[in-house]
């Protein structure tokens, strides 16, 4: 399949006003295809959450296959999006309501309100289907990626899949639970492992690789959900 170029698409920052968060805000999002064409746009929910939009580029394909306009953008506190590293004390500003809000103005924003379709991968499926639970106007499809039905069966899966891993390892997490040392090198190793075996068992891609940083430079949201 031929991939579509970053140098097809365009981005920019979308105001968004939170009043709750203090400040005002802004949406990271990039664009590919054109937007006022007849065909239904696409807008891509990441997964996460704390992480940014990059990994999911390979479906700007659409685009050149399809003719399909496709939006990716970063959820607020990730990415290129605001952060608000201020708000780590202040957890209960972290609902889904804040991601309604933010992906409801960029809708508005980006003029496709009147019709769009929705994917989300993983925590973005789980947003998605929260959002489309709200019957917004406009909000044709909804297609789920690799999303689990709830983040209560989203945490159950992990832990079987961590009973799993080789007993060394399971102590190594079972003893770094009780500390809270979540960041200590060795948490890093076995969770590079865990990673391999059940979320991306072929190699890395540079898009990938840009989420992964984006999420460990600013833990904000991914610690407050």
């Amino acid at each position: 399949m031929a991939m579509t170029s970053v140098e097809d698409s365009y981005d920019g920052l979308a105001p968004f006003n939170y009043p709750a968060a203090g400040r005002q805000l802004q949406t990271y999002y990039r664009v590919f295809g054109d937007l006022k064409s007849s065909i239904t746009p696409l807008i891509c929910l990441h997964g996460g959450p704390g992480i940014c939009h990059n990994y999911l580029l390979n479906h700007s394909t659409l685009t050149h296959t399809d003719s399909i306009p496709v939006i990716f953008y970063d959820q607020i506190g990730s990415g290129l999006s605001t952060r608000l590293p201020e708000t780590a004390s202040t957890p209960e500003l972290w609902t889904e309501t804040i991601f309604f809000e933010q992906l409801r103005q960029l809708v508005n924003y980006l003029g496709v309100e009147k019709q769009y379709d929705v994917l989300g991968h993983s925590w973005g499926g789980m947003l998605g289907s929260a959002f489309a639970s709200t019957r917004p106007a406009g909000l044709r499809r909804l297609i789920l990626a690799n999303s689990a039905a709830s983040k209560e069966w989203s945490i159950l899966n992990r832990k079987q899949y961590r009973k799993q891993l080789p007993e060394e390892m399971q102590d190594i997490l079972d003893k770094n639970e009780k500390a809270g040392t979540w960041d200590s090198e060795e948490v890093g190793m076995v969770m590079a492992e865990f990673s391999r075996r059940h979320i991306c068992n072929v190699p890395i891609s540079d898009d990938e690789m840009a989420s992964i940083r984006s999420g460990e430079e600013d833990k904000t949201v991914a610690t407050a959900m």
